[in-house]
């Protein structure tokens, strides 16, 4: 894992050099074992900064030169590297590295643009070509690496963050005020190709960018789309009426789960897990067990994982279980939340934009302690919930998809066990569930947003300008999760949803220069996932019903009947009621901050008539000063034009 840099300029400026040196400065957290640039003719220029995960040796620095022609530098891993290699030596290629990276630039040499295709990995690169004066750029399938661009015709400017980009950016940095107000009005981040920061975009997962370096033309094109590749595979029948279709089902999972485990096991460095105590990552921690035990090695396996002394946020004791089933070193941490504020504007340069809540701090100190306890590599459960079928809403988009198929026996059973698993977090009256499924198969979510949204005017109040409610994106978020459909709902959360949930294990987890790697994201698992039909993945009320049975073997018991479900959650609502006027105080001084968009009457009268009152909304008031403390540390510019 490592950061990349570039800068394309129409004309020789004399300080290519220095400039790529000033964005590589920027990063070193991303790359602290090593940096090195290329320069042709003042004009391109690429960087690199190292963190060592394969080959240690010298030979693995970057940029990388192949056949005195391709330049490349590359943030990433291509875990089939190895089986990559073979096919290539078989045409005649030979290596002097150990590495990933030369076989990727073996690749572009065999196949040219399409090399991606063949990749298993995360990515995000960019090959130079002087012989054709040609940048061929691309990231992974699901954007699990990050990848930003600048461009305005006399300067193309590229990099694993934003902050590189910003450092040698021309003009004022100012804020993009669609993005801003779609993050400060209902917390959407990543939602497309913009950002925050008026001018930088980014290059969207299963996307890939060529560039003339000679006039800065360029295009962008995609490469990969989930959907196509599920209309490709129809073949396959998935009737979930024949009981063998689904123990089919469960053993395919299963190998494509530990074979994407196995190849993210591939490192030089130390590997270990995040362990929430959820399904996702002790299934990935039993997954790495199986197979260290199954090839005969006595590595020792770590977690870190974290606990709150608030049972209510607490999953120790499911913890303890794979613990218990495992044999791991476990370690653990106690995120203190009173010092949230003292770290939050490093947190906020490392994220390179606001973010939506105090989960984002428990999972830095997490990688804070892995850091400590030098684990480099750490796998992780992200891209689980939104293909499983994980997350409350999956429920009524199974009852929708049984009504349209009048599958009135299967809905009838699945509400009632819904009800029954859920009776203590969720208490909801059968009838009431009929009344709400039926509305949303009758009304879609974007027709029901606007009456929501004039009632919450109303009754709730809002804080903000009125025009930063009207951004297109809040509606259109709710047009592509379509509860109607289970194939487009979850196609929307792994190609939107998932991308702030990634960009957050990016910077969180190269702050402290650690590699995350996340199995559930392998596309041949994917792929495999997304053409299970949704009642495969919710049956008899638990969600991940795919996972359960497919790994049932390997799981703890306690694990493989777990219904409940906290994620990566924090005591923010108590900290709220701990710490009422300091809160108030914080909310004040962004308001002071943001006042050339934010009403400071408007936004503290409906603290104090609303938030203090009933103690909702403090996501919203954590935003605004989220919001206020990175205008501070970019000094962005924040204002309508």
């Amino acid at each position: 894992m490592c950061g990349i840099a570039g800068y394309i300029s129409k004309k020789e400026s004399g300080k290519l050099p220095e400039t790529i040196d000033r964005m590589l400065n920027t990063i070193i957290h991303r790359g602290p074992d090593g940096g090195g640039r290329y320069i042709y003719k003042d004009r391109v220029g690429l960087g690199h900064r190292r963190l060592s995960i394969l080959d240690l040796s010298d030979n693995g620095a970057q940029p990388m030169t192949y056949r005195e022609r391709f330049h490349i530098t590359f943030n990433g891993e291509i875990y089939n590297y190895i089986e990559l290699r073979e096919e290539l030596e078989k045409k005649g290629y030979s290596f002097h590295s150990d590495t990933d990276t030369e076989v990727l630039l073996a690749s572009y040499a065999e196949w040219g643009d399409e090399c991606v295709s063949r990749f298993n990995g995360m990515w995000a690169f960019a090959i130079f070509d002087e012989e054709k004066n040609r940048l061929f750029c691309s990231r992974d399938r699901y954007g699990v690496k990050p990848f930003y661009y600048y461009y305005d015709r006399e300067h193309f400017i590229f990099g694993s963050e934003i902050k590189e980009i910003l450092a040698v950016m021309p003009g004022q940095i100012r804020a993009d005020m669609d993005h801003f107000s779609a993050y400060l009005a209902k917390g959407s981040l990543d939602y497309d190709e913009g950002t925050l920061f008026k001018g930088v975009n980014q290059l969207s997962g299963g996307h890939r960018l060529y560039m003339d370096c000679g006039d800065l033309h360029f295009s962008i094109s995609r490469f990969y789309d989930l959907r196509q590749t599920f209309r490709n595979n129809l073949l396959r029948n998935h009737s979930d009426q024949n009981g063998l279709e689904k123990e089919k089902n469960y053993k395919c999972f299963k190998e494509k789960f530990l074979k994407s485990v196995r190849l993210r096991l591939r490192s030089d460095v130390q590997v270990g897990s995040c362990l929430s105590g959820g399904l996702d990552s002790s299934a990935i921690v039993c997954a790495v067990h199986e197979e260290l035990k199954q090839k005969g090695r006595e590595e020792q396996q770590y977690t870190v994982s974290s606990c709150f002394d608030d049972k209510r946020y607490d999953e120790r004791e499911y913890i303890d279980e794979v613990v218990k089933h495992t044999g791991i070193i476990s370690y653990k941490v106690f995120p203190d939340m009173g010092k949230v504020f003292e770290k939050l504007d490093r947190i906020i340069w490392h994220m390179d934009e606001p973010f939506a809540g105090t989960s984002v701090y428990a999972q830095w100190c997490v990688f804070e302690e892995a850091k400590k306890r030098g684990l480099t590599v750490m796998l992780d459960g992200q891209g689980s919930d939104e293909q499983l079928a994980g997350y409350t809403p999956f429920y009524k988009v199974l009852f929708i998809d049984l009504i349209k198929k009048g599958k009135w026996k299967r809905l009838r059973r699945e509400i009632n066990a819904y009800r029954t698993l859920r009776s203590d977090s969720e208490p909801v009256p059968y009838r009431e569930v009929i009344l709400s499924t039926i509305g949303s198969l009758l009304f879609p979510d974007s027709i029901r947003y606007r009456i929501n949204k004039v009632y919450h005017k109303k009754i709730s109040g809002r804080p903000l300008p009125e025009r930063m409610y009207r951004e297109k994106q809040l509606e259109e978020g709710y047009r592509l999760y379509d509860k109607r459909n289970p194939q487009k709902y979850i196609y929307a959360g792994m190609h939107h949803g998932l991308r702030t949930l990634l960009h957050y294990e990016d910077r969180n987890s190269m702050a402290h220069s650690i590699e995350s790697r996340v199995p559930f994201l392998d596309y041949e698992l994917a792929e495999f996932i997304y053409s299970v039909p949704l009642e495969q993945k919710i049956e008899n009320g638990r969600t991940k019903n795919l996972l359960r049975e497919g790994l049932r073997e390997i799981l703890p018991e306690a694990i493989y009947s777990r219904i409940s479900k906290l994620g990566f959650v924090t005591p923010e609502d108590q900290w709220l009621k701990d710490n009422e006027e300091f809160f108030y105080k914080e909310l004040e001084k962004a308001c002071d901050r943001l006042d050339s968009v934010l009403n400071k009457k408007q936004v503290l009268d409906w603290y104090k008539a609303h938030v203090r009152s009933t103690r909702m909304g403090d996501s919203t008031c954590f935003r605004i000063i989220c919001a206020a403390r990175w205008a501070d540390v970019f000094n962005v510019k924040v204002e309508y034009e």
